[in-house]
């Protein structure tokens, strides 16, 4: 691997940290950590705080897949359509586009190298699960 791709991996990993860890950090502040006072209460809030961006970091990978098999195809090409209709101008600049084109076109700019966000996600969860079964030696 060569220097740019190692620094390109670094900077997408970096970014999906950096927004995992500040919906933890929410979380933390929101739920009241600093004020808990049994370790029971603090791991509950602790395996919340990194359940979230676990959970919707591999949800958004999940969706982005499903984007790329082209279920909302029909959809964004609806409201293409509806907004090429209802505005003038819009028609003229895009000329008129069947859907078969459509298709192709947005086949062709399918979303590739996404799975940092999944595996930055399933990360956060497995955190989520360790502060998890600390809470339950604690509680029970």
């Amino acid at each position: 691997m060569n220097r740019k791709a190692l620094l390109r991996n670094l900077l997408k990993y970096g970014i999906a940290v950096s927004v995992g860890g500040l919906m933890v950090y929410l979380t933390i502040t929101l739920h009241g950590l600093a004020e808990a006072t049994t370790p029971a209460e603090q791991y509950r809030i602790l395996a919340d705080a990194f359940t979230i961006p676990g959970v919707v970091l591999m949800l958004v990978a999940a969706l982005v897949a499903v984007s790329n098999e082209g279920i909302f195809t029909g959809v964004s090409y609806s409201l293409t359509w509806m907004i090429r209709t209802l505005i003038p101008l819009a028609a003229l600049k895009n000329g008129k586009e069947s859907y078969y084109d459509y298709a192709q076109r947005k086949r062709a700019n399918r979303v590739k190298g996404y799975s940092f966000i999944f595996f930055t996600g399933l990360a956060f969860f497995t955190v989520a699960i360790v502060f998890t079964v600390l809470f339950y030696r604690v509680h029970a």
